[in-house]
């Protein structure tokens, strides 16, 4: 009878796959949107960690112009022009301004684009239950500890009862007012509070609409609307949108509860490829029925990924 370590010595001698004690490859899958998409996952070692770089006053001072220039709506040029004319009050003999305000410019929308392009992987790659919006009562808490509170709340809703959430706050275009819009992950019989179907006038709307408000936030906060998502909805509809265009508001900080991922790993056999085709390296369209959701991507943790990397 072979030993374990036979067993293992055989795996590494037949594996198609550098190296890797697995007899199939490893592949880093994500959700696009439509379809599941794998890249092979390349045996590398860990980056050295990176030293932490203080910004300098100039660059500090560029931030505050950029996001108040964001909150203008100010775009290309105008954006450009309204910051150098900042830089150049506080710091006029400063060379080469122009290409220092561009570069910088880069770097934001670059971030900007890495941001949403995060919260779309995660969002297409997990399941949710609800879209909610949160709307502050004044008789029951002001606007910091509305989001203290609030945050607070979830974040034990988390813990005890296994709510996803991601979301982010942003003010109302009419009355300036606080609000929180997200997508949530309820599981079957963990929602707390009942759902009361109420009739409110909207001013954005100029009529009367429905609020499926929910009773135990009601009570500690104001009107909490949730209102069903499914898949079809999701993928089709303008929940996705509708949050990331507060990303780049108020340095659009999107809150996430833990442990949602936006990729995760796999081993898959060749006969699980559907198409290939190329974007910067090879990928790979997977069938729809290869990734269950239960139980490759609800408990999957992102730290998972490092053992994959190291192997």
């Amino acid at each position: 009878m072979k030993s374990a370590v036979e067993s293992k010595l055989k795996l590494y001698s037949v594996s198609p796959y550098a190296g890797l004690p697995f007899q199939d490859p490893i592949y880093k899958i994500y959700h696009d949107g439509s379809h599941y998409v794998a890249s092979r996952v390349i045996k590398k070692q860990w980056a050295t960690k990176r030293q932490r770089v203080d910004l300098m006053d100039m660059d500090l001072l560029f931030d505050t112009l950029y996001f108040e220039a964001v909150k203008q709506n100010l775009k290309r040029q105008k954006l450009f022009e309204y910051i150098k004319q900042e830089l150049q009050i506080v710091y006029p003999e400063f060379t080469d301004l122009d290409s220092y305000i561009e570069n910088r410019i880069k770097y934001k929308l670059h971030l900007l684009y890495l941001r949403k392009k995060r919260f779309r992987r995660k969002a297409y790659l997990n399941n949710w239950t609800h879209f909610v919006t949160f709307t502050y009562d004044d008789k029951l808490c002001d606007e910091h500890s509305f989001m203290q509170r609030l945050r607070r709340c979830l974040s034990n809703l988390h813990t005890r009862y296994g709510w996803r959430y991601m979301g982010a706050f942003e003010r109302s275009p009419e009355d300036n007012r606080l609000h929180f819009h997200g997508i949530f992950y309820i599981p079957d019989g963990k929602m707390v509070g009942n759902i009361k179907v109420e009739h409110y006038f909207s001013i954005k709307k100029n009529k009367m609409c429905i609020c499926f408000n929910n009773t135990f936030f009601k009570k500690r906060f104001g009107r909490a609307d949730f209102r069903s998502l499914n898949d079809e909805k999701l993928r089709n509809g303008e929940a996705i949108l509708y949050i990331l265009k507060y990303i780049q508001k108020d340095d659009g900080r999107i809150i996430y509860s833990r442990g949602i991922a936006s990729e995760i790993c796999k081993l898959l056999p060749d006969q699980e490829l559907a198409a290939e085709f190329t974007d910067f390296i090879a990928k790979y369209v997977l069938f729809d029925n290869t990734i269950n959701w239960e139980k490759d991507i609800m408990h999957f943790r992102p730290k998972q990924l490092s053992f994959f990397y190291r192997c």
